[in-house]
């Protein structure tokens, strides 16, 4: 998944390339450009004169605030968490002008395009192993870390846009009223769970969760539900019904609030794709878009099961 093409890692600064071999204390021998993610910033696998490959991540602040703000928040978030978690580990952060980057450990395994049945229960165990630990302190509650989850609420305030909006969405409104209280805990959650954000090594059945600047503390089921989400947003390599009923199957196994999220996170991409534009990343309101037709069908199940009943 990309919104607009990464800028490529050989056109960072010479200082800041410079920065990063002096951190790793070794020479940057050579680099592969990667593609995917909301950033416009360079990301690769540099390859290491000592023989080691890390990932890299550049942002300029002058081209996008909001992404160099993130890497600076992630690098903060991966020095605090367990190392029990499977997250990688920051190498190093430098910062040149308005430039910063982090290099990490390199997460062993593929980021796919697609769910596939090996990933999920690949993510879903990482997602065990992350919510079995408490936050630590320094993390901020999960509330600040999400937005626009009143979106079902403003759309109906505003008026359906076709049927469907119609026939659910007050109920949608409704059904996730009073988030910030049920989404509140202790527990460590990644918030940030799509598919381009874990790495799954199937040779081992493992994950790796990348990008951790959304970290927080929340409830344990959170990521899950999350990932549930996502699974019908980005679509399963089987096709449409089945990510609907992976993702319903996942969601049948946690607290009844689980379901609310997903019906939240609904209602945030309708809000944010008719609200909220791009100029760096111009495709995501269609993306969007997207993700709330493809999740119709489990959120009218889910609405339905949340105010009538299983």
């Amino acid at each position: 998944m990309s919104f607009t093409p990464r800028a490529a890692w050989a056109d960072t600064p010479a200082p800041l390339q410079a920065a990063v071999a002096d951190a790793l204390g070794t020479r940057i021998a050579g680099h592969q450009d990667l593609t995917g993610g909301m950033s416009p910033g360079p990301a690769a696998a540099l390859r290491l004169a000592d023989g080691r490959t890390v990932f890299a991540k550049a942002m300029s602040a002058e081209v996008r605030a909001h992404n160099h703000m993130l890497i600076g928040r992630e690098s903060a978030v991966l020095d605090v968490l367990p190392p029990s978690v499977p997250a990688p580990r920051r190498l190093a952060t430098v910062e040149h002008g308005p430039w910063i980057a982090l290099v990490t450990t390199w997460a062993a395994g593929a980021v796919g395009e697609l769910w596939t049945d090996a990933s999920i229960a690949a993510v879903v165990a990482a997602c065990k192993t992350v919510s079995g630990h408490r936050a630590p302190d320094e993390l901020r509650p999960v509330a600040e870390r999400i937005w626009d989850f009143d979106g079902w609420e403003r759309v109906a305030a505003a008026g359906p846009a076709d049927e469907w909006e119609a026939a659910y969405a007050a109920r949608a409104a409704e059904v996730v009223a009073d988030w910030p209280r049920w989404t509140a805990g202790d527990a460590l959650v990644h918030r940030d769970m799509r598919a381009d954000n874990v790495a799954v090594d199937l040779a081992t059945g493992s994950a790796t969760l990348l990008d951790w600047a959304y970290a927080a503390a929340g409830v344990p089921w959170l990521d899950f539900a999350q990932l549930a989400a996502d699974i019908v947003g980005t679509g399963h390599r089987l096709g449409g019904q089945v990510a609907t009923d992976r993702a319903y199957r996942l969601i049948q196994a946690l607290p009844a609030d689980a379901a609310r999220f997903v019906v939240a996170m609904s209602g945030m991409w309708r809000i944010r794709a008719a609200t909220v534009q791009h100029s760096v990343l111009p495709t995501i309101s269609a993306w969007r878009r997207e993700r709330v037709q493809a999740s119709r069908q489990l959120v009218t199940r889910l609405i339905m099961d949340l105010t009538e009943g299983r």
